[in-house]
């Protein structure tokens, strides 16, 4: 556990940060230390979607961006890189309007290198209007960053260490300058840390005709140590061409090094829990990945109406690499017998993107308002897994599970955003059209022979958003079409190797789920709201557990029939309790129901949930302020998964020195150590029980200090245009 000259290290990380938002400024005058500070809700609801302040959270904003998503109320990121917001999974994450650039496991190593204190919000949008792409199923989660406003030259140093079973440390610089005619920006974060997984399983092999136990089980115990380095940076260049017009170009990188040693226990009993056999694993892998993009951005305002055009190009290349040694040990039932087993894989792809993208806003008075745009993107992926088995030292090349693959891809779209206002009653009507062409390629071997599929389809997205205003209060209707297409790692149909009892493959036949959102909303202020929604998928992805004839478990992503979902939700912001207390609410039951077919019969998955969140704030005076967060989910149904109840307890305590420009925070996460994934997976050949625990139990200890100089200068906007690298999960 922690040990407190472990803690105090951290004290050596300094932050010189840019100026809050909420800190008023006079322009073209020299005032010496004058910061006008007002308190800004940490919460904040609108029709279409819920912000949350990471600026005004003691706990949230400490750690990584991972562990900050872990702590908003409704959000669930599993360590697959799985997001689930209110119980619906297939949400697209963005950070400043921009792709994250990655998903699955690489989304959650970004998220896990980047400290929270580089955010300033984070906007849950539940009703995305078609400007944004339509991928994700009900939704998006924007990551909004801090903003240097002031010009001159402003440097940022930011630093976090925490201490569980094993320590972390993020660290990060940014150096920013700013005058009349450009802005230019750096950044470079850094992340190293241990982390720990803990599983053991039950499998119960069943009679598929019967549905009575065979009378053999397989118990399986596994630890894993992950050993995780992370850079991030990136470097910008604003140049204001007019007062009107500006010229952008940005370089993103990425550099992630994982080592895993796991170890696995695999026991083979009858049911009189007599052994029959065992096998002990010992697996050891390397993965490095590379991202890196570039991007240039345009955008020209019109007027001081609002009329505006921006257009954006970029490039992104994603370079992977994966080392995997696998030694097993088998004994049988009287230990007179042994067999060793050795197998050496190395994975390798390159995926290279290119996007472009213009939009147009056309405000017309206060009344009108109209936007237009249009995108195309291209997406080339190769890469190729090759196997050895290992016997008295010789490498004989493995053909039944080496392969290569080569997928391309092309989206065209194009939308139209309309917005009328005639008070009391506000509409925003929208069309979105993608087309998409996909063509891939599996090349053959000996054993396995050359294989290759195509998909054309058009998609149409319209969305609707219906406000009717009564006094301080309003009245919501919204329709939205949105799509979720497969990742790219979903459709790689190589295998990765878990154990010899657990393989995972991907899909090539997947075909994108497409869902359809409907939601009534009452809303009052930025303080409440209460709403009924229901969402329908059509082919929707799931993973999927099937056995092997060799008593193999293969985890695959299936298109299921459909499912659907429904249940009322309830928010509150900032509602004060007493004058020190503030209390957010997040309530939501859900019913979740999964169909799909299984040897020709049909299948049906279903379950209520209750997902709930209360967030407490205390401001205590003289510079103390705290904060108490506590989270919890029900049983809820994962398409042949039943997942377990789960609730998790964070704390944090926070005092500013220096006259209001430095402070020391102490947090702690998970205190209770009880976020555990558990779940049960029925199929018609077995039943399993899993057990696992993640490193998630932490405490830690940060110093901060902000310098601010310089004056305000107005902020330029501009987007990027990748979103398909989100689903980069290789």
């Amino acid at each position: 556990m922690c040990k407190v000259y472990l803690l105090l290290l951290s004290i050596i990380y300094l932050s010189v940060s840019s100026l809050w938002a909420q800190t008023d400024t006079i322009a073209d005058q020299k005032i010496e230390e004058v910061v006008v500070i007002a308190k800004l809700p940490s919460v904040q609801i609108q029709p279409d979607k819920t912000t949350f302040r990471l600026d005004a959270s003691v706990a949230r904003n400490q750690g990584s961006l991972y562990d900050a998503l872990r702590g908003l109320p409704g959000v669930i990121v599993n360590n697959d890189g799985t997001i689930i917001l209110n119980g619906q999974s297939g949400i697209n994450i963005l950070m400043d309007g921009k792709s994250t650039y990655l998903s699955g496991q690489e989304l959650v190593n970004l998220l896990k290198s980047t400290p929270a204190t580089t955010a300033e919000k984070i906007d849950l949008i539940t009703h995305p209007s078609s400007r944004y792409d339509a991928s994700g199923n009900s939704g998006v989660i924007d990551i909004h960053t801090r903003k240097i406003k002031l010009r001159g030259m402003n440097i940022v140093l930011n630093g976090n260490f925490t201490q569980g079973r094993y320590s972390t440390g993020y660290g990060s610089a940014s150096l920013n300058y700013r005058n009349e005619k450009f802005n230019m920006f750096a950044t470079y974060s850094y992340y190293q840390g241990q982390e720990y997984d803990e599983m053991n399983i039950a499998r119960v092999f069943v009679d598929p005709r019967t549905g009575e136990d065979t009378g053999l089980n397989l118990h399986q115990n596994s630890y894993r140590r992950d050993l995780n380095k992370m850079h991030y940076y990136r470097v910008g260049l604003d140049y204001y061409l007019t007062n009107r017009s500006t010229l952008g170009f940005t370089f993103d990188g990425n550099h992630y090094d994982k080592h895993r040693i796991g170890t696995m226990d695999s026991y083979f009993k009858t049911l009189r829990e007599q052994s029959d056999s065992t096998r002990y694993t010992w697996n050891d892998s390397r993965k490095k990945t590379t991202n890196l993009t570039v991007g240039i951005n345009f955008t020209h305002k019109f007027d001081s109406e609002g009329k505006r055009l921006d257009a954006s190009f970029d490039y992104l290349r994603f370079k992977y690499n994966d080392n995997q040694f696998q030694h097993d040990v088998f004994h049988d039932a009287t230990f007179d017998r042994q067999k060793r087993d050795s197998l050496q894989g190395h994975m390798n792809g390159i995926l290279n993107l290119y996007t472009g993208q213009v939009n147009l806003a056309l405000p017309h008075g206060d009344k009108w308002s109209l936007d237009a745009g249009a995108k195309t993107s291209f997406v080339k992926l190769d890469n190729s897994a090759n196997y050895a088995d290992v016997l008295n030292g010789e490498y004989i090349y493995n053909t039944s599970i080496s392969n290569c693959f080569v997928y391309e891809e092309n989206i065209n779209a194009g939308y139209l955003q309309l917005k009328a206002d005639f008070k009391p009653i506000h509409v925003e009507a929208g069309l979105r059209v993608e087309n998409t062409r996909v063509t891939g390629k599996q090349s053959g071997n000996s054993v396995q022979r050359d294989s290759s599929f195509t998909q054309h389809y058009t998609n149409v997205f319209p969305t609707l958003l219906v406000l009717f205003s009564i006094r301080e209060s309003s009245l919501s209707l919204f329709y939205g079409r949105r799509i979720v297409r497969p990742d790219y790692g979903d459709l790689n149909p190589f295998i990765y190797i878990f154990d010899d009892y657990t393989y995972e493959q991907g899909n090539t036949m997947l075909k994108p789920q497409l869902s359809n959102n409907l939601e009534f909303a009452y809303i009052h202020k930025t303080l409440f709201k209460a709403s009924f929604f229901f969402t329908h998928i059509h082919d929707v992805i799931v993973k999927s557990f099937s056995l092997m004839d060799d008593n193999r478990i293969l985890v695959s992503p299936a298109n299921y029939s459909s499912a659907f979902s429904l249940g009322p939700r309830i928010s509150t912001s900032n509602l004060p309790f007493t004058s020190f207390w503030d209390i957010n609410v997040n309530a939501s039951a859900i019913y979740n129901h999964f169909r799909w077919l299984a040897d020709g019969e049909e299948q049906v998955s279903k379950r209520l949930a209750f997902v709930g969140g209360f967030n407490n704030q205390f401001s205590f005076g003289k510079g103390w302020s705290a904060e108490l967060n506590v989270s919890y989910r029900s049983k809820i149904a994962a398409g042949q998964a039943l997942m377990a109840p789960v609730w998790q307890m964070d704390a944090g305590i926070k005092k500013q020195i220096l006259k209001g420009k430095g402070s020391i925070q102490l947090y702690a996460r998970d205190i209770f150590n009880t976020y555990n994934r558990n779940m049960d997976v029925v199929t018609p050949d077995q039943k399993a029980s899993v057990k696992e625990h993640e490193s998630q139990s932490l405490i830690g200890i940060s110093f901060s200090y902000r310098f601010n100089s310089g004056y305000n200068a107005k902020e330029s906007r501009s987007k990027n245009s990748i979103d398909e690298s989100k689903r980069i999960n290789l």
